[in-house]
């Protein structure tokens, strides 16, 4: 293992998060808070400082990435993002322990959302501005990660990414730059169009700003306790309905418009899913709530507008909350139990299994059904117009199965801290999959995660990173092998 290599590019990242803690710092001078301007002073020059420390000690070394330095690499950077962008919070005037500040941090760079924050109406503007940033900074890195890194580390089957673009067949640098740069410019334009409508529809130019940040990264923070519903606007719901669902789709339709390549949009088997899944899904949740009682017609349009929003906003990952849909009846509460799990579109910021997997499974399933039917028949699975190989199902068979058994361990882990199954269940799923609110009377849409124990927190931190990075790049790094002077 080269620790020089390694190490050196973990310090940079450490500069570059302590240099997005001016943004905040200004903020706060900018609207007289000049305490709290101090706070956020410090804890970018401590970040800066040990950032640096880190190149001066380990100086930077051209060469190519080994694989198992990917790995370590990419752990690394997003366990040394969340401890020192949880500085704010310790050093805030909010008395923010280290777990709880861990926990924040990792929720905001993961785009999970889950909080322990209360009081959001009365914090101030730099400390709102930074949890918004580093969702937004965790959305479009992890973004980067999985176009870059993940189908060369083969996980959960993204290495059929290698083959869905001329970009990921030369990785040259140039080529990964121009990618690196179209994704950024799209995901720029989005988070601008995006704030500049919900100005439009009544938020201040703060309260824009932030959300359309935590919507494009599918994240879910926001500056009020009570979250979308504090706004009370239908139009607001709308845009951030229809921006989240923008969010869910995969961040490579930037290169392809940039290119002018329509094809790999129109013929995107996923992002078919993707809307036939949303549609469905609300479609079913609005008649069930609506129950096909015509005195209440009047009502339907509000029905299909708050079940939009909040099946979008979990299905994404992004976990706005518009109310409390435990109260929509069993059902509705067992759909969202469900919905914990899905994820929007490979590629994008959103979290959970993905379309992606979900496909492949189903096709794979329906050739195996067929070959039982026809024992002598030849039967290919394909992907759009590329075949399924038995590396890429493996990949998804081992990604559900990692998925699976980490949901097991870690709830039966919260149970042991004094939690419901109910608390537990849902919050390991909701952090599992990045999406925030859980369900239950302790963390529901409704409630923060404050009440819970530490340990159980520190559970959460860790599902949430597994999560984040698809578990195997984690996970990897507890096998033996691959500390071998030669692996």
């Amino acid at each position: 293992m080269r620790w020089g290599l390694v190490l050196s590019l973990v310090g940079y990242m450490i500069i570059v998060c302590g240099m997005a803690m001016i943004i905040p710092t200004l903020t706060d001078v900018f609207v007289g808070d000049v305490e709290a301007a101090k706070r956020f002073a410090v804890s970018a020059a401590l970040t800066v400082a040990v950032g640096s420390l880190f190149l001066l000690l380990f100086p930077r070394e051209h060469t190519p990435f080994r694989i198992k330095e990917m790995f370590l690499t990419t752990t690394l950077v997003w366990l040394s993002y969340a401890f020192f962008s949880a500085l704010p919070f310790c050093l805030s005037e909010y008395q923010v322990s280290f777990t709880d500040a861990v926990f924040e941090s990792m929720s905001g760079l993961t785009t999970t959302g889950s909080t322990i924050l209360t009081g959001l109406d009365t914090l101030s503007s730099g400390l709102l501005l930074w949890r918004s940033m580093i969702q937004w900074l965790g959305g479009v890195g992890i973004v980067i990660v999985a176009i870059m890194i993940f189908p060369m580390l083969r996980i959960g089957g993204m290495q059929f990414f290698n083959t869905e673009s001329s970009a990921q067949s030369n990785r040259d640098e140039p080529a990964m730059a121009k990618t690196t740069r179209a994704i950024f410019g799209y995901f720029i334009g989005l988070t601008v169009l995006c704030a500049l409508a919900l100005y439009a529809a009544g938020m201040s130019a703060f309260d824009a700003i932030n959300h359309a940040m935590t919507c494009l990264a599918t994240g879910g923070f926001s500056t009020h306790d009570a979250s979308i519903a504090y706004f009370n606007s239908p139009a607001i719901e709308w845009i951030l309905t229809f921006f989240m669902m923008v969010g869910g789709l995969p961040l490579m339709m930037g290169l392809y418009l940039l290119q002018r390549q329509w094809a790999p949009i129109r013929h995107n088997e996923q992002i078919k899913t993707y809307f036939l899944f949303l549609l469905g899904v609300i479609a079913i949740l609005s008649l069930f709530r609506w129950q096909f009682d015509w005195e209440r017609w009047t009502e339907l349009g509000a029905i299909i507008r708050s079940s939009a929003f909040n099946v979008i906003s979990i299905v994404t990952t992004t976990g706005y909350t518009s109310g409390n849909y435990q109260l929509w009846g069993n059902f509705a509460v067992a759909l969202f139990m469900f919905l914990l799990m899905a994820g929007a579109c490979t590629g994008s910021t959103s979290g959970g299994i993905k379309m992606f997997r979900f496909t492949v499974m189903l096709k794979s399933v329906s050739i195996r059904l067929k070959h039982l039917l026809q024992p002598y028949g030849v039967f290919i699975a394909r992907y759009g117009e590329t075949p399924i190989s038995d590396d890429i199902l493996i990949s998804v068979l081992v990604f559900f199965g990692l998925y699976l058994g980490t949901a097991v361990v870690a709830t039966l882990g919260m149970t042991l801290c004094g939690l419901d199954f109910m608390t537990g269940l849902s919050g390991v799923l909701t952090a599992l999959s990045n999406v925030g609110p859980g369900l239950g009377t302790v963390i529901g849409p409704d409630q923060t995660f404050a009440a819970l124990p530490d340990t159980a927190k520190w559970i959460l931190t860790f599902v949430m990173l597994l999560g984040r990075l698809e578990f195997v790049s984690v996970i990897v790094l507890f096998f033996p092998f691959l500390w071998r002077k030669h692996a």
